[in-house]
């Protein structure tokens, strides 16, 4: 997709879609790199032509390893990301390229002009925080009420492939716990039929 194919960008003058396609910056980043750490104060906002972007948090409480919060995709936005820059606060999260990506990031001032009035873009925000909020509640009430294997179970399906592959020691980063409880619990739903283990890769059944 190209910029001004996000749909809030409908409502806006050309002249406006200039200004702010002239002050955008084009950037293609290859998968690890890191777009922020927790704590940074952002001074734009990325949009997302493709690729994906995961964001995390490393709690130092809960002792080493990550907890994934959500994904962003093309014509996505991230919240924490948003939330930094509008309010040049520190971020509450990390950021790391997933997939490689392209798009443009888009700095603070035309952000504030976007907010101010653009009414698509506010409703497209608006739509943005309520998404994410919900992605991050259900991300609690998993963590502190389902079991281990059942939140493991439906990481994968969530994945949308037949075929998984990924290291255990990646699963445990996503999901925030040790190496040695998922492949306890990956054997526990393969011994149950759920899934096949090939080293590498996990085939759900």
């Amino acid at each position: 997709m190209d910029l001004f194919e996000y749909e809030f960008f409908n409502d806006i003058k050309a002249e406006d879609r200039e200004r702010i396609e002239q002050s955008s910056k084009y950037i293609s980043l290859p998968i690890g790199s890191q777009l922020y750490y927790e704590g940074d104060v952002n001074q734009d906002i990325l949009f997302l032509k493709h690729g994906k972007v995961k964001v995390y948090i490393t709690p130092e409480n809960i002792g080493k390893g990550e907890i994934t919060l959500y994904y962003i995709s093309a014509g996505e936005q991230c919240l924490v990301n948003t939330f930094s820059t509008v309010t040049q606060t520190p971020t509450l999260a990390s950021a790391v390229v997933d997939e490689s990506i392209e798009g443009w990031l888009i700095p603070k001032d035309n952000i504030l002009w976007l907010i101010n009035n653009s009414q698509n873009y506010r409703d497209f925000k608006i739509e943005l925080c309520g998404e994410r909020l919900g992605i991050v509640m259900d991300l609690i009430k998993s963590i502190k009420f389902d079991q281990l294997d059942q939140r493991l179970l439906n990481w994968l399906y969530v994945q949308g492939k037949n075929t998984i592959k990924i290291t255990h020691e990646k699963i445990a980063n996503i999901l925030g716990v040790s190496r040695e409880a998922i492949s306890r619990n990956l054997k526990k739903l393969e011994k149950s039929g759920n899934i096949k283990l090939s080293r590498g890769s996990i085939t759900l059944l």
